[in-house]
């Protein structure tokens, strides 16, 4: 079971060997985060599975876990370390902790930090710029909007 778990952990961590640890320096590779959470989960889960297994016991059904990390609203936000405003941001996600959104880091605009997200119409929405504390709203908007489209798409 744990040899699952090692190999896990050495997929995602084997970019970090590779560049002699430089990885660690720069932001996480986008969705590392929430990939991390959902393979973790998909893990547990199928470990339970096997144990069940081995154990000629009735299987149980799998048990209601947070949501996927596809479940998630995504914003994408792109950042650099230089800047002061992206610092700010991501210090007030990190004090938010589980903000309900799965937040990748990628780079696509060329001014940061800036804030990607689909809106309520499906069209991407963008936003420049940070001020300290703002984050809450900016979160309650993605979470809105993707609450939207799934209501269409139902």
């Amino acid at each position: 079971m744990n040899s699952i778990r090692v190999l896990v952990m050495a997929c995602l961590c084997s970019p970090l060997v590779v560049v002699g640890g430089a990885g660690l320096l720069d932001e996480p590779t986008p969705a590392a985060v929430a990939d991390l959470a959902t393979l973790t989960r998909r893990v547990t889960d199928l470990e339970q599975r096997v144990r069940d297994l081995e154990s000629g016991g009735p299987a149980q059904p799998p048990v209601a876990s947070a949501p996927a990390a596809e479940d998630l609203p995504i914003l994408e936000i792109h950042s650099e370390a230089w800047c002061g405003p992206c610092q700010t941001l991501k210090a007030d996600l990190a004090a938010l902790g589980d903000a309900g959104v799965a937040v990748r880091w990628v780079r696509f605009s060329d001014r940061v930090p800036a804030m990607r997200w689909t809106g309520a119409d499906g069209k991407q929405v963008v936003q420049t710029g940070y001020t300290r504390g703002t984050i809450g709203g900016l979160l309650d908007r993605v979470k809105a909007a993707h609450v939207a489209r799934r209501g269409k798409n139902l």
